[in-house]
């Protein structure tokens, strides 16, 4: 279960009441989330997270709290959680009430690059070795538990940490059988860790993992995207995952049943288990060897330092100036590129969305993000013409007291989360008009739905270099060059002014080029 998709059960007051009490519910305003779980479920209470405990389930999980508590494994990445001492919506009857620390932005697994998913899988199965340590585990075996606050993977799901000997007893764990001949040999904490792999870690994780290891990081995050879990009856296969490669197919099952050979290790730990498979998982090269645009900067002569320095050019002191002026305290970098200029954000004091099309770019900023310890989410996805939404389905056989499918989506689309006080919005108009034949107000009425407060947005004019001599990078304007005589950076402007108060036009690099300083 995530804690993420909201479906609200209660309102603000009246526009009649007084604007205190109007503040005062906004506090306590309650959305119960979508999820899958039968110990209890996440909701919100104005800017908190909180989890509500069903009757019966108090004991086990205080007894989880306890132990993390005692031991400090919040420090291992589990979500810092805390019980309250008193439920603050006695009209909702839950037993117990925690409080969960709120991670910022809200990203699917079908959005992290390559690196990010493999850090996702190492991260959960370090998570399984940790627990075990003192007698826990995690009953879900799934992306879908995880969010990255910035570069670094946080499991968000507290009550899918149980006691390792409440693990066999888990009715999703039961359904399944062990494979014929070694099964037999297993004890039961084995074949419910089997079951948890069989039906979560191979599909949702490892095969993925198969997937981009082979070359197929787009291939592979569009089918996570089509199968993810709860909202789809499919999942990835080995034949999908290993099309075309009859002999890595055959080293793979080989290598899983050298795997199942660990699950032979009697007790509830099962650290040679979890052992080899992270060891599998770090075997993969997943990440992206590079692209067109992952030396972008380099390419450009533009790799500068992040201190203002002589060498910088005019789109450098502009955007600087207006991060400088404006202090926004969330910054989204829309075409972000290898993220020289969320990283000038990040540095300045802002924490930091970072999106691009392109994973190898994505990929190489999530490196150096996580290197330098700076506050930036990078995130491989299309903003301007974001995925649909996903929808739970409903599971006769597991009759869930959380609301699934509640009318809200389980997968909701990015443009929808990833707002931010400052959008940065370079050199992709032209691209968006000319290439792809947007209309100036589709382009403005986006750009103003991603940015709460300010806009930096930059204007390249039509007789620009790159428009002159690359005319294959504007397929639009190549079919119809008569068709674009209103574009015009004053039409532009024009159009901007009916989402935003101000205006301001600064030099960019080259002199074609202008930073549109917008302000709501």
């Amino acid at each position: 279960m995530q804690p993420t998709n909201l479906s609200q059960t209660s309102q603000y007051r009246s526009a009649s009441d007084d604007v205190a009490a109007t503040a005062a519910d906004a506090d306590r305003r309650v959305t119960r989330l979508v999820g899958f779980d039968h110990a209890g479920e996440p909701f919100r209470s104005g800017d908190r997270v909180l989890r509500g405990i069903y009757a019966g389930n108090a004991a086990s999980v205080r007894s989880v709290l306890d132990i993390c508590t005692k031991h400090d494994l919040f420090s291992q990445g589990i979500v810092r959680t805390r019980e309250l001492a008193e439920n603050p919506h006695p009209e909702l009857s839950y037993e117990m009430v925690l409080e969960h620390e709120r991670i910022p932005f809200v990203a699917y697994p079908h959005e992290w690059s390559a690196a990010m998913f493999k850090e996702a899988a190492l991260f959960h199965i370090r998570l399984y070795e940790e627990l075990e340590k003192y007698g826990l585990t995690i009953k879900d075996w799934h992306p879908h538990n995880i969010l990255f606050a910035a570069t670094r993977p946080v499991f968000v799901d507290f009550t899918s940490i149980i006691r390792i000997a409440d693990l066999p007893g888990q009715f999703h764990l039961k359904a399944g059988k062990p494979p014929a001949g070694i099964g037999a040999l297993w004890d039961v904490t084995s074949k419910a860790v089997y079951e948890m792999y069989r039906l979560m870690f191979e599909p949702y994780f490892g095969l993925p993992l198969v997937m981009m290891h082979r070359g197929l990081q787009s291939r592979a995050r569009q089918r996570i995207y089509e199968t993810t879990i709860n909202s789809s009856p499919t999942t990835i296969t080995k034949r999908e995952a290993f099309e075309g490669s009859f002999a890595q197919r055959v080293l793979y099952d080989a290598e899983t049943r050298w795997l199942l050979m660990t699950l032979l290790q009697n007790g509830p730990q099962k650290p040679r288990f979890f052992g080899r498979v992270r060891r599998i998982v770090e075997s993969r090269s997943a990440a992206m060897k590079g692209s067109a645009y992952s030396s972008y900067y380099e390419d450009k002569n533009e790799a500068f330092a992040a201190t203002p320095s002589d060498d910088w050019t005019n789109k450098q002191r502009g955007v600087h100036q207006s991060l400088t002026r404006f202090k926004p305290r969330t910054v989204l970098d829309l075409g972000s590129n290898t993220g020289w200029f969320s990283m000038l954000a990040a540095r300045l004091g802002s924490s930091v969305v970072a999106v691009d099309l392109d994973e190898a770019s994505i990929d190489r900023l999530f490196g150096e993000a996580r290197a330098q310890d700076l506050d930036i989410l990078p995130l491989v996805a299309n903003l301007m013409a974001p995925l649909p939404p996903l929808f739970a389905m409903t599971y006769e056989n597991e009759p869930s007291l959380s609301l699934i499918g509640d009318g809200d989506p389980l997968i909701s689309p990015a443009d929808g989360r990833l707002q931010c006080e400052m959008l940065l919005a370079l050199a992709i108009v032209h691209h968006l008009v000319l290439g792809q034949a947007l209309t100036f107000d589709a382009v403005a009425a986006k750009l103003d739905k991603l940015a709460t407060k300010y806009l930096c947005v930059e204007f390249v004019d039509m007789d620009d270099e790159m428009i002159r001599t690359d005319p294959d990078f504007f397929p639009a304007l190549k079919a119809h060059p008569e068709s674009f005589g209103w574009y015009s950076r004053e039409g532009f402007i024009a159009v901007l002014r009916h989402y935003f108060s101000e205006v301001e036009v600064v030099p960019s690099h080259p002199a074609t080029r202008s930073l549109l300083i917008c302000k709501k």
